[in-house]
């Protein structure tokens, strides 16, 4: 953006984002310090000036990708009179402004502009040729750092409701390094037992049962990846099933760290299904609202046509909505999928 505004002359670049939805966004930014001036004024800006901002109002008529010069808008008797030039812009040296949305995106607006000081000239056709041609790639950027920030809340908030959880559960690579564990598997892996931390990750005590799990991780972090459940020889009055499962690229434990991950979550098996949060095994498997319920629902008991009956859908809807989750949990049969919701226990 520095080289940007050096081709442009222009002083000071600020790109920001307005949501009225109160949903997180990226931090704006600026080279104000550049300019010689601080964080402060840009706080100033949009705290007292912004919606007054005759510049920000022709800005958003524009189309996406758009470029908008505020002289082709704003007289230069109206910009006197406004008092985010008068008041604000003009005594801080600046005045020719240049803006673009970047990114519209449900109600998220991302936008940038380019500041000329006071005593340059207005910007010319040239320079709005310049910043088209630049604009394709500047909204890339916009898309991949809002993906970014949607992933890391997501993914904050997931790892958050693992620690409430009674169920010992990690997110490990294929090397069965771990990326993050809840309270209760970091319990487990402290304690004497079959699960435990070896050779700087995730273990077990028997040397035959350690292979096995190193495969079945490696096997889960493979492309497509593979679901499996490992029952743990006895070391204690019940015996503890750990499950594996692939995390899809598209997953937030995943995604943030660009690498093929797998869940991992040891229990003791059995019990009954009836009270599992689908919301909760959404969040931990990946799938949508409606792969979840299916997945409860086959788990309990139901078949793919109780489903599309209680659903209101069509079988072959149903029959699509199943293999969306039989290839999401890294399952080839329906069976497999049975024995991996009761191996969780998600309750």
């Amino acid at each position: 953006m520095d080289a940007v505004c050096t081709r442009l002359q222009a002083g000071v670049f600020h790109s920001f984002t307005l949501d009225a939805s109160g949903a997180p966004t990226p931090e704006s930014t600026s080279n104000l310090e550049s300019f010689g001036l601080h964080a402060g004024n840009m706080a100033e800006y949009e705290t007292q000036h912004a919606d007054n901002d005759r510049r920000l109002a022709a800005t958003l008529r524009v189309a996406p990708g758009g470029v908008m010069l505020d002289h082709e808008h704003i007289s230069a008797r109206e910009a006197q009179r406004n008092p985010v030039y008068a008041d604000w812009l003009v005594p801080l040296g600046l005045k020719h402004t240049a803006g673009i949305v970047v990114r519209m995106e449900g109600s998220a607006r991302d936008l940038i502009s380019f500041m000329r000081p006071r005593d340059a000239q207005p910007y010319a056709a040239g320079d709005k040729r310049f910043i088209e041609h630049l604009v394709p790639d500047i909204a890339r950027a916009a898309r991949l750092r809002a993906r970014m920030l949607d992933l890391s809340h997501r993914a904050s908030l997931s790892l958050a409701a693992l620690d409430t959880l009674r169920q010992s559960v990690a997110v490990v690579d294929a090397q069965c390094r771990i990326h993050h564990a809840n309270a209760a598997m970091e319990r487990l892996l402290a304690a004497p037992g079959a699960l435990r931390t070896r050779q700087g990750g995730m273990g077990c005590a028997d040397g035959a049962a350690h292979a096995q799990l190193r495969q079945l991780v490696a096997a889960a972090c493979a492309s497509p990846g593979r679901a499996a459940v490992l029952a743990l020889p006895e070391e204690g009055p019940q015996r503890l099933a750990v499950t594996v499962l692939p995390l899809q690229a598209h997953h937030a434990w995943a995604a943030l760290r660009q690498v093929p991950m797998a869940l991992v979550v040891a229990a003791i098996p059995g019990g009954a299904m009836a009270g599992m949060d689908h919301a909760l095994v959404g969040d931990m498997l990946g799938l949508s609202p409606t792969e979840a319920r299916l997945a409860l629902l086959l788990a309990s008991g139901k078949t793919v046509k109780d489903f599309a009956a209680i659903q209101g859908c069509t079988w072959n809807t149903a029959r699509t909505h199943l293999a969306n989750l039989l290839g999401k949990t890294g399952c080839r049969r329906q069976v497999e999928l049975v024995q991996l919701l009761q191996a969780l226990r998600v309750g």
